[in-house]
């Protein structure tokens, strides 16, 4: 399962410098670099969107795809977080405005990215989910529970992001945030209409946040990052 909070927030500091690297050896974040190495990729891939016209797609199924154009666009207009334009944090106040957690089925962290930007961008979760396949056998596929699913699919299929990793991916929508989508994107995308997902319910990360929540008083004036195990 794949979710942010943006309660986990850290001050900026007074001074201009950064201290010292800390890394622990058995770190769950995922390092600054490959974050924003993927945030490069994203913003390459969609250059070409940004000078074009946005208009409403035709209303078809894309290849790949299980909804039409016209159920997703519904999604993406109920969900905050499908719209990464939308400020959750300021960037004024705040150096690192959040997390993005990966969890396993058992609810056990797998992956951690800090997040610096306003919104709930995708590039944090393709990093954390390519992370993940770095550490996986050649031929294991993963089922991936999150909000919004349905929008990280067309972003992945429209856009390409992953590469052949996408093929190895199987949606679902968290069962908490599955009945604020549009119907046609419950019937092909809740955990309990799709194979292989049993009875996981994609609320790890809710529960994860949950649990770290007395962090935030200290974290929030701590220094950059001290990668934790």
């Amino acid at each position: 399962c794949l979710d942010a909070c943006f309660t986990q927030k850290r001050r900026k500091g007074t001074g201009s410098g950064r201290d010292p690297p800390r890394t622990h050896p058995d770190t769950v974040f995922v390092a600054e670099e490959v974050v924003q190495s993927m945030e490069a990729e994203v913003d390459h891939r969609r250059g070409s969107e940004r000078v074009q016209n946005r208009t409403r797609e035709e209303d078809t199924i894309k290849p790949g795809l299980k909804v039409p154009n016209s159920v997703l666009d519904g999604c993406n207009d109920s969900f905050k977080a499908a719209d990464e334009r939308r400020q959750k944090a300021s960037t004024q106040f705040f150096a690192d405005t959040g997390l993005m957690a990966l969890l396993c089925r058992h609810d056990r962290v797998l992956w951690l990215a800090n997040m610096t930007s306003a919104g709930e961008k995708q590039h944090y979760a393709l990093a954390l989910i390519h992370q993940l396949f770095e550490h996986l056998p050649p031929l294991v596929t993963v089922g991936l529970l999150y909000d919004i699913a349905c929008q990280l699919h067309r972003s992945i299929k429209k856009w390409g992001f992953l590469g052949n990793l996408a093929e190895r991916l199987t949606f679902a929508i968290s069962v908490f945030h599955a009945f604020g989508h549009q119907w046609p994107c419950q019937v092909a995308y809740h955990p309990r209409k799709c194979p292989g997902f049993g009875l996981s319910d994609g609320e790890g990360c809710e529960r994860f946040w949950s649990s770290i929540q007395r962090l935030i008083p200290s974290l929030r004036v701590s220094g950059v990052c001290l990668h934790i195990h």
